[in-house]
């Protein structure tokens, strides 16, 4: 037997880590990572026995190439349960946690059945993967665990357990804590493991710590630029002062679950941080995170984050990354924070060590959700569940916003109270009423009879569900009105294009031009426009009322003017049902009323119809959650149920950036580089036939990624099913299909 067991090979300096050394500072940073929590104890214990199974002769010969397929984290749970066995359910989150750490999460792999056979050796050695366990049978594991015992502290456990029978759901709340613990274990042992190679490597990816007061002053010198630079009516200026001077306020406020509801157009954005800011300062929260629905909105906002915190860091897929910037993305070691739905909550329902690492870097953190009503229904009931139990357990403040806020409380079985920091937001819905609506869906208007009426406007916005529809009024109305003033905005046009649409909406609405605009959803939260009419295709509330912010958006008019309509077509809404249902609700309000879109009460009214007859979660997401199954809830947790390929197009608006991309493909494949280099213009489309037929599959060719195989991303070589008005269009067989 060797006098010594090492961890891994050889450094540069040539030197091996032993396991002694290496369980040692994994338990410190560990310990650390879950001081926040007030588990330092389990934090030393994961550290402590992770790669207890390295302590053998097998593991050995992998380090010397001699041997493959070898399971040394199994070893390591079983030495875990076998020390902590008295605290049995303790025992098997431990267990659980170390099993997976370089695999899934899964609680089988603290079964006692499983357990016990390691252990005493008997059935087989393989694990059910076929790799061998690196240590079997009481004879090794006794041998391993006295040597053990003369090197290593055993850690002493004196934390309880959170008590998870007193939660709305003890599965959803025992397994968020068991991502916590396997969170601080992934990210110790990565560290730890890289320090042997790297020695400063957590000081290179840690970012600086937030600075409240600085990052105040910085806030108070943005704020005071805009109001200096606006346009808007005096009024309205008011009403954003005092929205900012109320989120102040409510900062001071003690810590835990906040709602700002506030009309569009109130200047959010600065607020928002404001709140975070300074209830950072108030309470020693160590972070900020913002987490954003859309790309558009992180694109439009960014410019004012970054002026406040430097420092900030994008998290989200359409980042464009610094190499230092990749491993604090990883790990969510920045002041403050800018994700979207999908990077915030997806990780939190996670079986994956990559995806779940960061996870314990959001406790004790300010959390702002803009854009609120985005949530989707399908996935509601897990998602507030476990918003509440981040400010109940994990030390999170947590702030929902949105012009249309949603009355959760609807929901059957959801206990929700939260605070709202408008002290009296009805008011201020009164005060900022701007437009007036004119409810047309008692009769269907055909597609053809709205371009003509559409034409007749000077400057109009035009907002429906489906892309089919976009496209026909906006070849209907080209044809009317000819291209120079008529614009197309769906997410067929790649991040690029939108923006120059944008942009030259923009110009020609403040020179007083005609301008005419056809779009999809994507332009009712985020895209600053102001437009004098605006129609919207009958939908769910919260839609018709963030389009009606495209509308008068800064007051400058006695009213704008927001037409509601049915469109006279067999296909209305998109798949899925939610927006369907949410139509409904607004036919069965308008029923008994007319609707006030500016009258909360006519808004709560709308949620309570909403949630009351609505289906709830997902059945598939609610058994997996019942049975603590983690790659089911993972799989069940998906925001955005298809998001089709990644095709990389081109347009002619950034065609010098489209043949660096060729080349650098031709020279080196698909990178993680290459994939950042085009976001902006890169088409996610959901008709893959389509794709494969006309465009060239890009593959991966480093060393670590297999040649060939699907990686979703392709290139469009062929320019005419790239458009300058429509941008990605290969015909009308998917004209059904949404995307947001």
């Amino acid at each position: 037997m060797n006098n010594v067991y090492y961890a891994r090979s050889e450094n540069e300096l040539h030197k091996k880590e032993t396991v002694q050394h290496h369980l040692k500072r994994t338990a410190e940073l560990c310990a650390e990572f879950l001081s926040v929590l007030a588990y330092e104890d389990f934090g030393q214990a994961l550290g402590t026995f992770h790669d207890f199974g390295k302590c053998s002769a097998l593991f050995q010969e992998v380090l010397l190439h001699q041997r493959t397929h070898v399971n040394h984290a199994y070893p390591g749970a079983a030495a875990v349960f076998q020390c902590c066995g008295k605290r049995s359910a303790l025992a098997e989150i431990l267990a659980a946690v170390i099993a997976s750490h370089h695999g899934h999460l899964d609680y089988d792999w603290a079964d006692r059945t499983l357990l016990k056979r390691v252990l005493c050796g008997t059935g087989s050695r393989l694990d059910r993967e076929g790799y061998e366990f690196s240590l079997f049978g009481l004879l090794e594991f006794q041998n391993a665990m006295e040597r053990f015992q003369r090197e290593n502290t055993i850690p002493v456990l004196h934390s309880a357990l959170p008590d998870f029978q007193r939660q709305e759901d003890a599965s959803l709340a025992k397994m968020l804590f068991t991502r916590f613990l396997f969170s601080a274990l992934v990210d110790a042992d990565y560290s730890s493991s890289a320090e042997h190679f790297e020695s400063d490597y957590l000081t290179a990816h840690t970012g600086p710590a937030l600075n409240p007061v600085i990052s105040t002053e910085r806030l108070l010198a943005v704020q005071a630029q805009k109001k200096e630079a606006s346009s808007a009516a005096s009024s309205l200026n008011e009403m954003r002062d005092e929205l900012f001077e109320n989120c102040r306020q409510a900062a001071k406020l003690p810590p835990g679950l906040f709602t700002l509801t506030a009309p569009t157009g109130l200047g959010k954005t600065l607020s928002l941080f404001a709140f975070a800011v300074e209830h950072c300062q108030e309470h020693r929260k160590r972070r900020i995170i913002l987490i954003l629905p859309y790309l558009a909105i992180i694109d439009q906002n960014l410019k004012d984050y970054r002026q406040i915190e430097p420092d900030l860091l994008e998290c989200h897929s359409n980042a464009e990354l610094r190499e230092d910037a990749r491993l604090l993305a990883q790990r969510w070691e920045s002041p403050c924070i800018v994700t979207t739905n999908v990077g915030f909550f997806e990780p939190l329902f996670s079986a994956q060590p990559t995806v779940c690492r960061h996870l314990h870097a959001i406790a004790n953190s300010v959390i702002v959700l803009d854009e609120a009503q985005s949530l989707p229904p399908h996935l509601l009931d897990a998602t507030l569940r476990t918003v509440k139990l981040l400010c109940e357990q994990y030390g999170c403040t947590v702030l929902f916003s949105t012009a249309t806020q949603p009355s959760f409380q609807y929901r059957p079985g959801l206990q929700w109270k939260p605070r709202e920091i408008v002290p009296h937001p009805e008011m201020l819905f009164r005060a900022a009423r701007r437009v007036e609506f004119e409810w047309r869906i008692q009769i269907p208007t055909p597609l053809c009879d709205l371009a003509e009426e559409i034409a007749e406007k000077w400057q109009s916005c035009v907002i429906v569900n489906l892309r089919a529809h976009a496209r026909q009024l906006y070849q209907k109305l080209a044809q009317r009105c000819g291209n120079e003033d008529t614009f197309y905005l769906t997410t067929d046009l790649c991040p690029a294009h939108r923006l120059a649409i944008v942009n030259e909406v923009k110009t020609r609405l403040a020179a007083g031009k005609s301008c005419r605009l056809v779009a999809t959803q994507c332009i009712e939260a985020g895209v600053d426009l102001d437009f004098p009419t605006v129609y919207r295709a009958l939908a769910p509330l919260e839609s018709i009322i963030q389009a009606a912010g495209r509308c008068n958006r800064n007051g400058n008019k006695p009213d704008g003017h927001v037409v509601v309509f049915l469109p006279d077509e067999k296909k209305l809404y998109p798949p899925g049902g939610y927006y369907e249902h949410g139509a409904n609700c607004v036919q069965v309000l308008l029923s008994r009323h007319p609707i006030d879109c500016n009258d909360l009460e006519h808004i709560r009214e709308y949620y309570e119809l909403l949630y009351s007859y609505g289906d709830g979660d997902l059945q598939k997401l609610r058994d997996a959650l019942q049975n603590e199954q983690f790659d089911k809830v993972e799989a069940s947790y998906k925001l955005i149920d298809n998001k089709g390929v990644q095709v990389i197009v081109p347009y002619e608006g950034q065609s010098e950036l489209y043949d660096r991309i060729k080349a650098e493909y031709a020279a080196a494949g698909l990178t993680g580089k290459l994939i950042h280099l085009a976001r902006s213009v890169t088409v996610s489309c959901l008709d893959e036939r389509s794709v494969r037929l006309n465009c060239e599959p890009l593959l991966f060719r480093s060393p670590e990624m297999s040649e060939g195989g699907e990686t979703g991303y392709y290139l469009l070589g062929n320019g005419r099913f790239y458009k300058k008005d429509l941008g990605l269009y290969f015909g009308d067989e998917e004209d059904n299909l949404y995307i947001l």
